[in-house]
């Protein structure tokens, strides 16, 4: 009996260190594995940051000769940084160059052209920025005043101003993604309630969407209507825009699908479209949820900069740079003369480079999100070669 007893429990001991073993086997293998997952995705990260730099060399380097037409040099940059989308070359406002390359719809054999239209994402914000400078020349709103009159309920509201919503230096920060699509007051109201305030950030550029989210919602709250009625009425026919609308509506005739690239891919494949939700799109109202063709898309930063849907006075105050960087109003201010603007998302990217005055341009919108390829490189390359005098 005693032999029997001793016999169960060195059996019982043999099964909890093997179970010990098999516990301890499992745990280093999920270790192991999380471990290489990290180091491949630190591998990824090597191989799209060193395509990026070669492109971006290959880009940069590239010679531009006066006596060569300006159309084969440009389309060759482009061809080069395997770009797809819709490129836009004006020079002291004349369209020298309008070309489409790649799909807009592969599986339909759609080419991309003149008239394609392609969410320009956080571009939308340099134009919430300008329907706001309206409503403060109209005397409707004050830069100086305190967002807690417009969301008493907000945290930190009685120390930022409308002025700091739009240089991004409130330290505000949503902090729950929208969960479903709703109105515009809904979306608000969502926003409202999961934003957080940094004290430390106020004062200091700190990109956030939340700060033109709480923008548009005020522009309701003043006007009493939609700020998607706001923007119709003040943007799209007021300047007689045909290829610009909003996304959720869908982007009709023309339309173009975003395709996104995985990490280090430069060239394209169309095998993978961009997730979006009809809640994420919601969540951008004010700041990303608008479809322009590159043509409408000058024609409205240039409508700006030219005074045609606010003063030049305050448009000089719209585009004043922040203590802490180059944004402001909407844009980035690169120099007095050169203005930035950029948007990321859904499989699309929107660029524009555009100088202070409106009368010269590059516009790159498209269709094939690549971190390893950004078309503010070429579209850079593109507008110093335009302002040097190289482009005719």
């Amino acid at each position: 009996m005693k032999r029997i007893k001793v016999l169960g429990l060195l059996l019982l001991g043999l099964i909890v260190i093997d179970g010990g073993v098999m516990a301890y086997v499992h745990h280093t293998n999920q270790v192991a594995a999380v471990q290489r997952q990290k180091v491949a995705k630190q591998q990824r990260a090597k191989r799209t940051a060193q395509k990026k730099r070669q492109m971006a060399a290959k880009i940069e380097s590239a010679k531009f000769d006066k006596a060569k037409g300006s159309n084969q040099q440009i389309t060759q940059v482009l061809t080069d940084d395997n770009f797809v989308g819709t490129a836009l070359v004006v020079k002291n406002n004349k369209v020298i160059y309008q070309k489409g390359f790649g799909y807009a719809d592969q599986s339909k054999n759609s080419l991309n052209g003149a008239k394609s239209k392609y969410q320009i994402l956080s571009i939308q914000k340099s134009i919430t920025a300008v329907c706001v400078m309206q409503l403060v020349q109209a005397g409707k709103l004050k830069l100086t005043d305190p967002v807690s009159k417009y969301y008493p309920d907000l945290a930190g509201a009685s120390k930022t101003t409308l002025r700091q919503l739009l240089d991004m230096t409130t330290g505000y920060r949503q902090q729950t993604p929208l969960d479903k699509a709703g109105s515009e007051q809904q979306v608000v109201d969502f926003a409202v309630k999961h934003t957080s305030f940094t004290p430390a950030k106020l004062g200091t550029f700190n990109y956030s969407s939340i700060n033109f989210l709480l923008l548009a919602g005020i522009i309701r709250q003043e006007t009493g209507n939609s700020y998607k009625q706001y923007f119709q009425q003040h943007i799209i026919d007021k300047l007689g825009l045909k290829q610009t609308g909003f996304v959720a509506d869908g982007l009709g005739q023309n339309a173009t699908l975003g395709y996104q690239a995985d990490k280090d891919q430069i060239t394209p494949t169309y095998a993978k479209l961009a997730p979006e939700t009809t809640a994420q799109m919601a969540g951008e109202l004010g700041t990303g949820q608008v479809y322009m063709s590159a043509g409408d898309l000058y024609r409205t930063e240039s409508a700006i900069l030219k005074a045609k849907l606010i003063s030049a006075k305050n448009v000089k105050i719209l585009h004043t740079r922040t203590a802490t960087g180059t944004y402001g109003g909407g844009v980035y201010n690169e120099t007095p003369t050169r203005i930035r603007s950029h948007g990321l998302g859904y499989g699309y990217e929107s660029t524009v480079r555009i100088s202070g005055d409106g009368q010269n341009a590059v516009v790159l919108l498209s269709n094939y999100d690549r971190s390893a390829a950004s078309s503010l490189i070429p579209a850079t390359k593109l507008y110093d070669e335009l302002i040097k005098g190289n482009l005719n």
